[in-house]
């Protein structure tokens, strides 16, 4: 039995169909190992982050002590200064927040809501970083101030 040009030609095709779909297989492989590596990456640089906030923190305690905690805002300077830190915990949110909705990490209201129940919430809700946030994001620290004074 002689093969002819066309079955050569179906023999091909067959043979090229299973090697694009060997290679989509691949690719998606390689796709979910960059996913992987991407969000082991994004933890650590939150995670970092984090860190450095923290020894920021530390080194600025009697700022967030006096102004934020206490309400003390008689001392412009030391108002700057404890709205840059209060701007650091809500950018620190906002990156939580905005990481949930890429599907990188996941978002807690419940450490929002002891950062808004500072009495200081309402003097940095006015301030440039507060206004540099987004509109969701805003509506969320809000919502969560709201429950807060309700409970």
């Amino acid at each position: 039995m002689k093969i002819k040009l066309t079955d050569w030609a179906s023999i091909a095709e067959i043979l090229g169909a299973i090697a694009v779909v060997i290679s989509l297989l691949f690719v998606g492989l390689q796709l979910n190992d960059g996913n992987r590596e991407t969000r082991a990456a994004t933890t650590q640089a939150s995670l970092d982050s984090e860190m450095f906030f923290q020894a920021e923190l530390l080194r600025y305690a009697d700022v967030w002590e006096t102004v934020v905690l206490d309400g003390d805002t008689s001392d412009p300077v030391e108002r700057r200064r404890a709205i840059v830190l209060f701007n650091m915990v809500m950018t620190l949110h906002d990156n939580r927040y905005q990481m949930e909705k890429a599907g990188y990490f996941e978002f807690s209201e419940y450490a929002l809501g002891s950062t808004t129940q500072s009495d200081f919430y309402e003097v940095w809700r006015t301030s440039p970083g507060a206004l540099s946030r987004s509109k969701e994001f805003m509506e969320i620290a809000d919502a969560v101030r709201s429950r807060g004074a309700s409970e």
